[in-house]
């Protein structure tokens, strides 16, 4: 009888405790777009990606140009090769509108001879920012920017870009600037269509809505999303607003319930070829605090789509757009 009695009260804390019931995406797992800052070591960061069930991560550097490509080698050898270099676009002040166009281009250009100095066998370039929303918080002062894809500075990044077999990413914010979202919509189908045989991607979703999407996704074929800061990980807009941090347009693929709304799921099912996971940690607490989580969140969330399709958006696409020659398990 006591065994009996042991054996039920067992059960809720079973059921509890146990994830063995959830569908869970097991495949190979890219994490295609993120970035180490001067707040977290290359031995912290390293013991993070090695800690966390992502197999392989494009990073790109912030901080101090000079040490960029020094930083990604010794992050390759502590990670036993669980990076590939994005060259960095942002190091010499491409984002701050205040900044000299030709110095800032100029500024990529030098990180990529810094690269290819120094034997690095890169597979693409971190983003190009063409909007981005301004911070104003106590540990973070920036004045932001709002160009297009026809501005100077923007059309020359993407034309060094162009000289390699690497996808264009782009870092548009159609709802922070909401008021030139039309525009912006006009010229990534006119690019996609200028340039047919080159990638395009958009990250964090350019906070698309999904009525632009399907537009984005029915005029061109090349034009693609990265879903990074799409999840409920991110902090609530009016939060964000309130703490005076920048994009308070960010969109989110998931509904109360944390599971895909139904109509991105569909997109997703239908185009598995245009969308591309990415977290983007950025800054050092995106390390430090709910990585493992975030990643899990996300493996739980590929599980529910169309097995093609979650191998594709968690490991096909990048591999294709990025040249990485990877074997992707489903």
């Amino acid at each position: 009888m006591k065994k009996f009695i042991i054996f039920i009260l067992a059960l809720p804390f079973f059921s509890l405790n146990s994830f063995s019931s959830e569908k869970i995406y097991k495949g190979t797992l890219i994490d295609a777009h993120s970035q180490v800052g001067i707040l977290i070591s290359n031995k912290e960061v390293s013991e993070r990606i090695n800690n966390t069930d992502v197999d392989l991560t494009l990073l790109s550097m912030r901080g101090k140009y000079e040490n960029a490509t020094k930083r990604f080698k010794s992050i390759q050898k502590l990670t036993n090769g669980k990076v590939r270099y994005l060259i960095p676009t942002k190091l010499k002040g491409f984002a701050r509108k205040k900044r000299n166009a030709n110095e800032a281009i100029n500024g990529i250009k030098d990180l990529k001879k810094q690269a290819i100095k120094n034997k690095i066998n890169y597979v693409g370039f971190g983003e190009i920012i063409v909007q981005h929303a301004p911070h104003d918080h106590e540990k973070l002062k920036y004045e932001g920017i709002n160009l297009d894809l026809n501005s100077y500075r923007i059309k020359k990044a993407i034309d060094i870009i162009l000289e390699d077999e690497a996808p264009i990413i782009l870092h548009v914010e159609l709802n922070d600037y909401e008021e030139d979202s039309k525009k912006i919509l006009s010229q990534l189908v006119e690019i996609g269509k200028k340039y047919p045989n080159k990638n395009f991607l958009l990250m964090h979703m350019a906070q698309i809505e999904i009525e632009e999407a399907e537009i984005i996704l029915k005029e061109t074929k090349n034009v693609h999303f990265i879903t990074s800061h799409s999840d409920p990980y991110r902090a609530k807009n009016e939060k964000r607003k309130r703490l005076g941090k920048a994009q308070t347009g960010w969109i989110t693929l998931f509904n109360k319930k944390n599971n895909l709304k139904k109509k991105w799921k569909n997109l997703m099912n239908e185009n598995p070829n245009r969308f591309v996971f990415a977290l983007d940690n950025v800054f050092d607490h995106h390390w430090k605090k709910k990585y493992k989580e975030r990643v899990y969140f996300w493996r739980k969330a590929l599980a529910s789509l169309n097995k093609n399709t979650s191998s594709l958006i968690a490991c096909g696409n990048a591999n294709v757009y990025f040249n990485l020659k990877l074997k992707c398990k489903p």
